[in-house]
């Protein structure tokens, strides 16, 4: 009898001590410190820096060029000119995350509009971000996840699927400028001269 109470009382024991172990563990997950983000570069440095030229990469590895010559379907083909590829795809990728960052301003203190009249101010185009992040986040995640299949087709080496991606990632590109940066501007149709063709197999 004295043995079968001791083993209840271990059993009792180790039970209590798993689910106390398991409490504070909780506790210490719930109570871990956040990230302190310290954002430096504004939106328009990862536009011009980061996002532009890392995205140029992905639509320019894809081209039909047509000179009096003839003309040149280029397309990459070596291991290095792949992985060049991906890596600007990749960069795209994790930019999207670095734009969802809170605390990010999307200029410098007094910087203006390169083009006013067309754009926004950028404390306006701040204060259109602020009023709706979730619909800011929305569209940083859809240039995301856009990338992502970009990134997935260059593994893939399947040209024909990153033509059709690099088309939907400018479009999630122009969804975000349409949105924030020149949102009462009409566009020209594509065919006008006066628009520029970004679009890539250009």
């Amino acid at each position: 009898m004295r043995t079968f109470l001791l083993l209840c009382l271990c059993l009792f024991l180790v039970t209590l001590s798993v689910v106390s172990g398991s409490a504070c563990r909780g506790q210490q997950s719930a109570s871990a410190p956040q990230p302190e983000y310290a954002p430096t570069a504004t939106i328009k440095d990862l536009m011009i820096s980061l996002i532009d030229p890392s995205a140029d990469v992905v639509w320019e590895a894809v081209q039909t060029i047509v000179t009096p010559a003839g003309t040149e379907e280029r397309r990459p083909k070596t291991d290095e000119e792949w992985a060049n590829v991906r890596s600007g795809a990749l960069r795209v990728v994790e930019a999207t995350n670095l734009l969802m960052i809170p605390g990010r301003h999307v200029a410098r203190p007094g910087e203006k509009s390169e083009t006013p009249g067309v754009e926004l101010e950028p404390e306006d185009i701040e204060a259109n971000i602020n009023k709706d992040r979730a619909q800011w986040n929305r569209l940083a995640k859809g240039l995301h996840d856009t990338s992502m299949e970009a990134l997935k087709a260059i593994e893939a080496r399947d040209v024909e699927a990153l033509i059709e991606i690099g088309g939907r990632m400018d479009e999630s590109c122009e969804n975000c400028h349409s949105a924030y940066w020149y949102p009462n501007q009409p566009l020209p149709p594509a065919d006008d001269p006066r628009f520029k063709d970004i679009t890539p197999n250009k």
